[in-house]
């Protein structure tokens, strides 16, 4: 089996908290570049102006270009905010470690309004709320065992680059972005049209941190109809992961599955095959409703 040049990277044990503490502080890092999308460019009716592109070169989440001509961008292994120019030229980098979410905000907002931009409008409020967590509560960020922020980066990297190849397949396949509410990689296959050439039936499929369903980051396969289907509840058996219903529209596969697979090639065939698995059945129960 040939992975892709740019190769997954292997995922090495169990969950830890110390793993999810790294997200979290990740999770929380990336609502500045979703700050900017939300208060100073279009705000559109699915939200996309506030997700982000992974940037696997960089290990870097990448926002959506700015007035001016700015971008702003997260470098997850060492938490530090980058501000790009219109030829991409770094302008400034804003250091997260050792200061508040309120701190680095009101440092980001004066050398954008440095940079040109009208920052009049551009608060420290989003339209989401997060977990609860003590960087909502005046905490720092703090880098403690980078190699833990590392390995929550290759987690990214990993789904950048299998959700990428499948949803490749697909011509309408919505780009791969990363989602800051839920701070999930995920792309969106349409499947169904109607006359007015909107998304009546579609498959979601992306990566996950931790949440109130699963407690260790898991890929994720959900399907979306405008009317019900019929059966739906009763789905080909998945030979990975499994089916959530009755209580989510969807199948997970779970971190310990893909990482306990050992080599990156296997951990690699895992994901890809429960994605194409999934896509396959819901796709065949959509399609034959």
């Amino acid at each position: 089996m040939n992975i892709p040049i740019r190769k997954w990277k292997p995922l090495n044990g169990s969950f830890s908290k110390d793993l999810n503490e790294a997200l979290q502080q990740q999770h929380h890092a990336a609502q500045f570049i979703a700050l900017a999308g939300h208060h100073l460019i279009e705000q559109l009716p699915d939200d996309s102006n506030t997700n982000m592109e992974y940037i696997p070169v960089w290990e870097m989440l990448l926002g959506h270009i700015l007035p001016q001509n700015i971008r702003i961008g997260l470098h997850l292994t060492g938490l530090s905010i980058s501000i790009f120019d219109k030829t991409n030229v770094e302008q400034k980098v804003i250091l997260l470690q050792d200061k508040t979410k309120q701190t680095v905000f009101n440092e980001l907002k004066q050398e954008l309004e440095a940079l040109g931009l009208q920052v009049a409008g551009f608060t420290n409020e989003m339209h989401y709320d997060l977990p609860e967590h003590p960087l909502n509560k005046g905490a720092v960020f703090i880098m403690k065992n980078e190699d833990r922020f590392i390995e929550a980066s290759n987690y990214r990297h990993n789904a950048e680059l299998v959700i990428n190849e499948i949803s490749g397949k697909f011509d309408q396949a919505a780009p791969v972005r990363v989602w800051p509410h839920h701070f999930d990689t995920g792309s969106l296959i349409p499947v169904s049209y109607n006359d007015s050439g909107e998304i009546i039936k579609s498959i979601g499929m992306g990566w996950a941190m931790p949440d109130n369903m699963v407690n260790e980051p898991y890929y994720y396969l959900s399907f979306w109809s405008e009317e019900p289907i019929e059966g739906v509840e009763k789905l080909e058996s998945l030979n990975l992961g499994r089916w959530m219903m009755p209580d989510w529209n969807g199948a997970i596969l779970t971190h310990s599955v893909i990482s306990n697979a050992g080599t990156a090639s296997r951990q690699f065939q895992l994901a890809k095959t429960f994605l194409n698995t999934g896509i396959d059945i819901l796709l065949n129960k959509i399609n034959n409703k």
